[in-house]
């Protein structure tokens, strides 16, 4: 968070497991320091995204407009860990109201990503792995520019191809915009 502070082109997001941290605190220090998003990492954590362990972050999240980030996938030590897609289903299909962001979405994902999204309104794509040919066309297809977002996975990842690959798939000037910025701002209620 530190680092942060005295960069405004930087907004921090907090990373949070709700099997074993204290949403009290956590919502406080959310609060005091204010951070507009939070990241889950079920696959990591190894813990079940259900309502079981989710819901009282998830309706807190709702109701202080806090977008909720979710790794289709990450390392951990013992490799890539997948997200599970019907555990994702399954409980955001309960939460409507609470804007979600499907993060690291790899195009070997994209046989239930996309239909995930389709079927959930309320979820928006990060593009930060998505290197299929007609991958990013096919996800506007599906679900709008309004729920596309701009990611490179800097710094693991180069920000420049998918930055290419946007302003060569012949989007609009305004697509382009709302892609790579205005779609995130409008999230985290940025100006």
């Amino acid at each position: 968070y530190d680092a942060t502070q005295n960069v405004s082109e930087l907004v921090p997001q907090f990373a949070c497991n709700p099997s074993s941290d204290d949403l009290g605190q956590f919502a406080a220090q959310i609060a005091e320091l204010g951070v507009r998003s939070v990241r889950m990492t079920p696959m990591i954590q190894q813990f079940p995204f259900q309502d079981w362990i989710v819901k009282p972050w998830l309706d807190w999240l709702t109701s202080e407009r806090i977008p909720l980030w979710l790794p289709a996938s990450a390392e951990s030590i013992k490799g890539r860990e997948e997200t599970d897609p019907s555990d994702l289903f399954n409980t955001l299909e309960h939460h409507p109201d609470l804007s979600v962001v499907l993060s690291e979405v790899h195009y070997s994902h994209i046989p239930w990503a996309l239909p995930l999204a389709r079927a959930l309104p309320n979820i928006s794509v990060d593009i930060s792995w998505n290197f299929s040919t007609d991958g990013i066309a096919q996800l506007i297809d599906t679900v709008g520019e309004e729920r596309v977002l701009y990611g490179s996975r800097f710094p693991d990842g180069s920000m420049s191809p998918q930055l290419y690959h946007l302003h060569h798939i012949g989007l609009t000037e305004n697509a382009l915009t709302a892609i790579c910025s205005g779609n995130l701002e409008q999230l985290l209620g940025v100006d």
